[in-house]
C-alpha cells in the first residue's frame, strides 16, 4: 500500500513541474526526514529533465548578452549536450577578438585548461574558444514560485494525516525551498564555478574546473569553457586497471574541499563528474608512458561554505565514528541544528552507541561501514525527531555519495579504508 502512494507520488511530481521534480530529487537524498522506501522510489526524478526548444535559447541569450548568436559564437549546436530541471546545456565555439594570438592562447586567455586550449589550435583559423553554454527553461522561476506555493499548501494539508504527519513535509519544502532558489539564478552558479576553479588551480592540479567567461554570466545564461572528459559513470560499468586512480583523486578532491577550502561541492553525484587522462611530457623511470589523470568536475549550483561551527561538529562526527564513539558522535550531531526539536536527546544517544557498538568496531577485519554507518544514525535521527539543517545533510550525503561512487568504480576500495582515509588517517594529521 504504501509503496503504491510512493509511486503515486512519483508520477505526479514528474508531470508537476521543475520545482516538483526538484523537491523529489531531493528528498531522495534526505534519509534523516524520509523512509528508505520513500527516497528510493524518489530517485528516479533524477533521469527525468524537461528539454526546450532551440528557438528559447536562441532568445535568452541573444537577451542576456545584446548580440545574435551569430555575433557572438562561431558555432552554435542547436541539440543540447544535457538538461536538468532548471536549465539545459549546449556545445558552442565562441568567437573572441584579437585574431593575432593563437586559439590555444585565446583559450588559456578564457580560462581554459591545457588540454581544452591546446585542442583548439588544430584546424581554425580564427580565434575561438570551445564552450558551453547553459541556459535556463522558459519562466523557470516564475514556474518554481508557483509549485512551491501549491507545496507548501499540499504539505500542511499532509500535516494533517496522521500517517504522513512523521515524514515533516512542511520543514523539508521550507528547507529545500532556499536551495532551489538559488539555483535559479545562473549568477550564482558562476560565481561557485570560478571560486573552485581558484581553489582548484595550479600547474599540477588534478582537477579541473570549467571557468565562467568574463561577461557572459547572467541570471538566466551561463558561457563557461568547454572541458572534455569522459562521465565516471562508464567506469562503473566496465572495470579499467584505471578505477582505483579515479577513486584517489575523488577522494582528495572531497578532503581539500572539506580541511582545507571550507566549500564543498554538494551535488557530487557521477554524473557530474568527468574522468580524462592524456601523455605527460616525457616518460616514466620505467620507460613506460606516463599519463596525467584529472577529474573535471560538473555543476556548481549546490556547494555549502562552511562555517568554524558546522565543520567542527561535521569533522568531529567524521571522527568519532572512526574512533567507535557513539556517544560523541550524537552529541555532535545533536549541534546540528540551530533549533534543535528532539525531545528526548538521552534515548537518541543510547541508539547511537548502541549502533556503534554493533557496527564500529575499529579493530574488526572488515573496518567501518561508513556509507552503511550514516545512513544508519539519519534513519534514528529521524525516528527521534533530531532536527539536521540542510547543510549538515548535504554534507553526509556527499560523503555517501563518495562511498558509493569508489566501491562502485573499485570493489577494492572497501568501506574500511574509506573510514580510514577520511576520518583516521587524515583527521589525525590535519584536525585535532
Amino acid at each position: 500500500m504504501r509503496g503504491r502512494a510512493w509511486r503515486l507520488l512519483l508520477s505526479s511530481s514528474s508531470a508537476a513541474g521543475a520545482a516538483f521534480i526538484k523537491w523529489g530529487q531531493w528528498s531522495s537524498s534526505r534519509p534523516d526526514i524520509f523512509p528508505e522506501d520513500f527516497c528510493d522510489t524518489m530517485a528516479a526524478l533524477h533521469d527525468k529533465a524537461p528539454v526546450h526548444s532551440f528557438r528559447h535559447t536562441r532568445k535568452t541569450v541573444e537577451a542576456a548578452f545584446g548580440k545574435t548568436l551569430e555575433e557572438l559564437f562561431d558555432q552554435f549546436d542547436q541539440k543540447p549536450l544535457a538538461s536538468g530541471s532548471i536549465a539545459q546545456v549546449h556545445r558552442a565555439a565562441l568567437r573572441r577578438p584579437g585574431a593575432s594570438r593563437s586559439p590555444a592562447a585565446a583559450g588559456a586567455a578564457a580560462g581554459a585548461s591545457a588540454q581544452a586550449a591546446a585542442g583548439l589550435a588544430a584546424g581554425h583559423d580564427d580565434e575561438v574558444v570551445e564552450v558551453v553554454v547553459k541556459v535556463s527553461h522558459p519562466n523557470v522561476q516564475q514556474h518554481i514560485c508557483m509549485d512551491f506555493r501549491l507545496l507548501a499548501g499540499l504539505s500542511a494539508a499532509a500535516a494533517r494525516v496522521p500517517a504522513l504527519r512523521g515524514l515533516s513535509l512542511r520543514e523539508s519544502v521550507a528547507q529545500f525551498s532556499h536551495t532551489m532558489t538559488a539555483q535559479t539564478d545562473l549568477r550564482v552558479e558562476g560565481v561557485h564555478a570560478l571560486r573552485f576553479s581558484n581553489n582548484f588551480s595550479g600547474v599540477a592540479s588534478s582537477v579541473q574546473i570549467p571557468r565562467p567567461i568574463p561577461g557572459l554570466v547572467s541570471q538566466q545564461a551561463l558561457v563557461e569553457t568547454y572541458e572534455p572528459g569522459l562521465g565516471v559513470a562508464k567506469y562503473m560499468k566496465r572495470r579499467t586497471p584505471i578505477n582505483a586512480h579515479i577513486v584517489g583523486l575523488g577522494v582528495d578532491a572531497f578532503l581539500k574541499m572539506l580541511l582545507v577550502d571550507n566549500f564543498v561541492h554538494t551535488d557530487l553525484h557521477p554524473g557530474n563528474i568527468l574522468f580524462r587522462a592524456q601523455l605527460a611530457g616525457g616518460g616514466s623511470s620505467d620507460g613506460q608512458t606516463a599519463l596525467k589523470a584529472q577529474l573535471v568536475l560538473l555543476d556548481f549550483g549546490l556547494a555549502e561554505e562552511l562555517t568554524d561551527e558546522v565543520r567542527h561538529h561535521f569533522i568531529s562526527f567524521l571522527s568519532a565514528i572512526s574512533a567507535g564513539d557513539g556517544a560523541c558522535a550524537a552529541r555532535h550531531l545533536l549541534r546540528w541544528s540551530r533549533t534543535q526539536a528532539c525531545e528526548d536527546p538521552r534515548g537518541f544517544t543510547a541508539d547511537v552507541m548502541d549502533l556503534f557498538s554493533e557496527r564500529c568496531q575499529i579493530h574488526s577485519d572488515a573496518g567501518i561501514d561508513l556509507d552503511g554507518v550514516m545512513k544508519a544514525v539519519l534513519g534514528l535521527a529521524r525516528k527521534w525527531g533530531v532536527s539536521i539543517d540542510s547543510c549538515y545533510a548535504s554534507l553526509v550525503i556527499s560523503v555517501c555519495v563518495l562511498v558509493g561512487f569508489a566501491q562502485a568504480l573499485d570493489p577494492g576500495a572497501t568501506p574500511g579504508l574509506l573510514a580510514y582515509s577520511l576520518t583516521g588517517k587524515v583527521l589525525g594529521r590535519l584536525y585535532s
